[in-house]
């Protein structure tokens, strides 16, 4: 405990050592050299980092892992893809954290997100390894567990859009409730498929809301409060002009849903991030996880490497959005009064720094 300064208690002392110089062990080269350190800039900072908060930011489209080119992936292949991601620089982040832009991707990094359609067991499925119900580690899920258990700073997420299918959704042990509330539990989102896996572009009003509304029923039965915010288009089929409102709000059988983002099944625009000023939920675009082909992942891996002023790049602070001042037109009104916007000095190319 603290000892008071006129505590005497703590044994006899000789008045004439009082006068004693101190001793001590030290000698005079142990004494660590005061060096003064250069106040950081942080415009040179943020130019050193090419830093882009309004950058591209891939979502990436799986189905299974399988040998079915392109939409399947093999699980070399897709170890092969994660490795690629993680030694340049790309860091995973949720769906949800994606579309509210809420995600912390340390400095110099770039967010990815991952998504999966349909359902599939190669997708997600739980086996019981005799104590408990564990990813199959041969599905998408197992393999990312695992990866992210040999390299912790990867981040972590990926959307798994579903069916109205009870019976078949991730078919393995356990209960589809079980299913869910595991990926859930795990970082995982899930977002909405479609009940039927319809083509969006032939369906009217009502059957529109009821593809869209029966998942969201099933979610609300099994995992009451859960909201899906984002959703996949079969097909990549959107529904006709005035009607597209619908698949971002609607109502079925009393129950109302609302979201923040449908995706495509390829790269129809740029991959611009939530915030940018043209960003358009009703049809975002997604990478096709393959490789070999114009516009799928790799080729856009290579894309980025040869542009890399075309990649977002965080700021490593979750709070803020940093941009060249010649970008601050690209930031969108309501982004501006949610985050703090911060502009540098872009170097201008081919310049000494």
């Amino acid at each position: 405990g603290d000892i008071m300064a006129d505590d005497t208690s703590v044994g006899d002392v000789d008045p004439a050592e009082d006068n004693e110089e101190p001793t001590t062990d030290l000698e005079t080269d142990d004494i660590p050299e005061i060096i003064e350190v250069e106040p950081i800039d942080i415009n040179t900072l943020y130019q050193d980092y090419q830093v882009n908060e309004v950058g591209n930011i891939m979502v990436v489209m799986y189905h299974g892992i399988e040998d079915n080119p392109p939409y399947h992936r093999t699980k070399e292949n897709f170890l092969k893809d994660l490795t690629y991601m993680y030694e340049h620089n790309y860091r995973l982040i949720s769906m949800t954290d994606y579309l509210h832009m809420s995600f912390d991707v340390p400095l110099g990094y770039t967010p990815i997100v991952i998504t999966f359609d349909d359902g599939l067991k190669s997708t997600f499925s739980l086996i019981n390894d005799g104590n408990q119900l564990v990813p199959d580690p041969n599905s998408a899920v197992g393999i990312i567990e695992a990866f992210i258990l040999e390299h912790p700073d990867f981040g972590k997420g990926g959307c798994f859009f579903i069916n109205d299918n009870y019976n078949n959704t991730f078919f393995g042990e356990g209960t589809l409730k079980e299913r869910f509330t595991w990926l859930i539990d795990h970082g995982y989102d899930i977002g909405n498929h479609s009940a039927s896996h319809s083509n969006f572009s032939t369906l009217g009003a009502t059957g529109l809301q009821k593809e869209i509304g029966q998942v969201d029923q099933l979610l609300d039965e099994l995992l009451p409060g859960y909201d899906m915010i984002a959703l996949s288009y079969p097909y990549g089929a959107r529904p006709e002009t005035t009607l597209r409102p619908l698949v971002l709000k609607g109502t079925y059988e009393n129950i109302d849903y609302e979201y923040l983002g449908a995706f495509g099944v390829g790269p129809t625009s740029n991959p611009n991030p939530p915030s940018y000023i043209t960003f358009s939920p009703e049809l975002l675009p997604r990478i096709r996880g393959s490789e070999g082909e114009v516009g799928d992942l790799w080729f856009y891996f290579d894309y980025y490497e040869n542009h890399p002023e075309k990649r977002y790049i965080s700021d490593g602070d979750a709070s803020t959005i940093v941009i060249p001042d010649t970008s601050v037109d690209k930031i969108s009104d309501a982004f501006k009064e949610a985050f703090e916007v911060i502009t540098y000095l872009e170097p201008v190319v081919g310049s000494a720094q």
